[in-house]
């Protein structure tokens, strides 16, 4: 009786870890909470998996934080663990055999684009860019519409963008026809490439394309280099048209770009209006919102926060000039000097802080650069 209860035990515990084997897979979602189940399918949309009982489920893909799977080719355990410990010889010469023990049925397909995907981490970490793209490139040829196929364009951008040369752009005409959000990432990145080289006619049309589509996530991004472009092509009428439109709905507009709008029409305006001191408070209020909406993240994209801070030092100084008090000529001033000095140190690679570094000079806070010291000769 005693050795048939324990076969029964161990017959139950030979089941459940059978289930526990079978739904050790976990989808982590953006919610904060997981689901533990067996992942059937993955696409770069979207993950299905079976939960206990035979529910078959879907999970979008903008749901979905990471997605661990379980029973890993042992040879891919022996990678990882290698690539976390900085071994990347080691990391790399484990890949080709978790490979095999894939095809050999030791473990699912499904695994395929794990292995593909750290093999080209390892070769990156090991400083062989170019390998680490062709594994990339690899992964996306032989896994097609796999789940990492986006991460994968991501990664493959940023090893490019250090590398230099062609191959960034490459990359994105590859990502160009992918769906969105990898597609219209691409084109925005692309027409940025038009821009910065300064073809602005060959920029707009692209930003204008992406702006246009409901499904884009960047067409709020893409607006913004658009009224760009308009600004680089000096088109004075529509820009100041644009950015009116622009301000005229804010609840439509994103910061940056309700930013650029406000810039750039308070440019425009004091460029009319400088000699009517009645527009210079008006003309300020607008610098005053677009700062508002603070610097970028990124300084290499500051030109309309740079340019609200430039117009409205500008405006403090008519205001100063024009006031009769010297308390608030000062005042004025002090503001202005302030938003120059921020430009100038700053944002020191904007086109416009050598600009302010002019101000400074000509209000009177800082030296010229090739004035003579005023530091006491040293006796002889």
């Amino acid at each position: 009786m005693k050795l048939a209860r324990t076969g029964i035990l161990g017959a139950a515990m030979a089941l459940g870890l059978a289930a526990a084997a079978e739904a050790q897979d976990v989808i982590r979602l953006k919610s904060g909470s997981e689901i533990k189940a067996k992942v059937t399918a993955m696409t770069s949309q979207s993950v299905t998996y079976s939960e206990t009982g035979g529910k078959v489920s879907t999970a979008k893909r903008e749901d979905v934080t990471s997605v661990d799977l379980g029973d890993k080719p042992p040879s891919l355990i022996k990678a990882d663990q290698a690539l976390a410990e900085g071994k990347f010889d080691r990391a790399i010469n484990n890949y080709p055999g978790a490979l095999e023990e894939i095809q050999q049925k030791k473990a699912r397909d499904l695994h395929t684009q794990y292995v593909l995907f750290s093999w080209a981490q390892a070769l990156n970490q090991k400083n062989s860019p170019n390998e680490a793209l062709e594994m990339y490139r690899r992964l996306r040829n032989e896994c097609k519409d796999c789940w990492l196929r986006p991460e994968s364009f991501q990664r493959s951008l940023e090893i490019a963008k250090a590398k230099g040369g062609d191959a960034y752009e490459n990359i994105l005409k590859e990502m160009k026809t992918e769906p969105e959000p990898v597609g219209s990432q691409a084109e925005l990145e692309l027409a940025k490439i038009k821009f910065i080289a300064g073809d602005f006619d060959s920029a707009r049309p692209m930003f204008d394309k992406i702006s246009s589509n409901p499904a884009s996530p960047f067409a709020g991004d893409a607006k913004l280099w658009s009224l760009r472009c308009i600004r680089g092509m000096k088109k004075m009428d529509e820009l100041e048209s644009a950015c009116s439109r622009i301000l005229g709905d804010k609840t439509a507009g994103t910061p940056g770009l309700l930013q650029a709008a406000g810039a750039s029409l308070a440019e425009i305006q004091l460029k009319k209006s400088e000699k009517d001191k009645t527009k210079w408070r008006d003309i300020l209020m607008i610098c005053l919102q677009s700062i508002a909406q603070g610097p970028p993240s990124g300084k290499d994209e500051a030109e309309d926060y740079v340019l609200a801070l430039m117009v409205g030092a500008k405006c403090y100084v008519l205001i100063s000039n024009d006031a009769e008090k010297a308390e608030a000529k000062e005042e004025y001033k002090n503001r202005a000097i302030a938003y120059y000095k921020e430009v100038q140190r700053g944002f020191s690679k904007s086109s416009l802080a050598e600009a302010a570094t002019k101000e400074l000079v000509a209000l009177g806070a800082e030296a010229p650069k090739d004035a003579p010291s005023k530091e006491p000769k040293n006796p002889k």
